[in-house]
């Protein structure tokens, strides 16, 4: 039993790692794009590129995302 517990925490540190080190690597670095009602883009906020993080337009409940940190205009 206690073999299975060794194991079981092991996997559950090894996966916990493995996610920060993901998240760490970009996967939340992007832009989100706010669009009206017929699909236009009317906004956007770019997060976790540095100097180009910023945001201009409408906020609506239709979004788009875009990852990495390339521009998209």
């Amino acid at each position: 039993m206690k073999m299975q517990r060794k194991l079981a925490l092991s996997v559950l540190v090894s996966l916990a790692f493995m996610s920060a080190t993901a998240i760490a690597g970009g996967c939340l670095q992007g832009t989100w794009h706010y669009l009206d009602a017929s699909g236009r883009v009317v906004g956007e906020q770019t997060v976790g590129c540095g100097e180009l993080d910023g945001s201009w337009g409408v906020v609506t409940a239709r979004t788009s995302f875009t990852q990495g940190c390339a521009s998209s205009f």
